[in-house]
């Protein structure tokens, strides 16, 4: 149900950027939104949430950029004005829109966004690479830092480190100093697993691969879990791998009432449960530092032409990329 078609250019209204789309990544997200699953969307849509490229032209009322600046463009565009958004919480925002979903994407070869939510590209940082980070990196990057709060010498288990995510989580973390143990499903990405950074890898397959975290911390557990498949299986199993005082981040979607049961331990142990609901501008302005700086590398495995948008989406459902795929237009 992706078709191309010619569409009439967009214009860019007051407060909007009209972007050259020099890359937009694909991944999970989208897939779900397309299958019409627990992402809904009107249709016709142009999808899209990953976008770097230049600007062409700008709408009236917008400062601090110029046309010919190479930009990525954050995936959220929130209302900037509520309790959550004055907060610093704009993932939160009740009037949140999400580019590609919401509103129109970068499957495109020009696309309009909110000038406020672009942020300046170096040249040394590809477009390819570059948008990875609004849906990929910028996300782990949050979980890993602000909402995790990893601290040098932790011990951190990533549950589906072999996934897009899971892999540049498997980066960020070892960017913030923790010891990385990686739960997988299948050994077919164990070894993109281990060149991203990890110290350690275990089958998720094992009934009690708690039991082998303790075995990799001394008996201690896991300091901080981050879960990305987030099934009842994997949430209950992740509970049980934390350490007193860990801490638990949901990365993936559930259904509504898979939510696992709590022990008792939990009153003794306080553990905290939170969860990452993707990434903030200036996440994205965080990722794109470490990604400039060589502390986390973007793993784009194929790319694509635009037109070959159907043929990368059967290719990442039939798990036939590790990391990342780009579409360029």
């Amino acid at each position: 149900n992706l078709k191309l078609e010619e569409v009439p250019a967009p214009l860019p209204q007051a407060g909007e950027a009209l972007i050259r789309v020099g890359a937009v990544s694909v991944d999970l997200y989208q897939m779900v939104s397309r299958r019409g699953g627990e992402v809904r969307m009107k249709l016709p849509r142009i999808m899209g949430n990953g976008i770097a490229g230049t600007v062409a032209t700008l709408g009236p009322g917008v400062d601090g950029l110029s046309p010919g600046e190479r930009v990525v463009v954050a995936n959220n565009v929130s209302c900037g004005e509520c309790r959550y958004c004055r907060a610093g919480r704009d993932t939160l925002c009740a009037g949140r829109k999400i580019i590609g979903s919401d509103l129109d994407g970068g499957y495109a070869e020009l696309v309009c966004v909110p000038a406020r939510d672009c942020v300046v590209l170096p040249d040394s940082v590809s477009f390819e690479d570059a948008c990875l980070i609004p849906n990929t990196i910028g996300p782990v990057v949050k979980a890993c830092i602000h909402t995790a709060a990893i601290r040098a010498a932790e011990n951190v288990v990533i549950v589906g480190a072999g996934g897009g995510m899971g892999l540049h989580a498997v980066q960020a973390a070892r960017a913030c100093g923790g010891r990385v143990i990686a739960s997988l499903r299948s050994s077919r990405t164990a070894e993109a697993v281990r060149q991203a950074g990890a110290d350690a890898v275990i089958s998720a397959d094992q009934s009690d691969w708690a039991e082998h975290v303790r075995q990799h911390t001394d008996g201690w557990g896991a300091d901080v879990v981050l879960d990305f498949v987030a099934n009842k299986e994997t949430l209950q199993s992740s509970l049980a791998a934390l350490a007193p005082a860990g801490r638990l981040v949901v990365m993936g979607y559930f259904p509504r009432g898979s939510i696992f049961e709590t022990p008792t331990w939990v009153f003794g142990e306080e553990p905290t449960i939170t969860g990452n609901r993707s990434a903030r501008k200036g996440d994205v302005a965080e990722s794109l530092a470490l990604v400039r700086d060589g502390r986390i590398k973007a793993l784009v495995d194929k790319v694509y032409p635009l037109e070959d948008a159907v043929l990368v989406h059967k290719a990442f459902e039939a798990k036939e990329i590790v990391g990342r795929a780009v579409l360029v237009p």
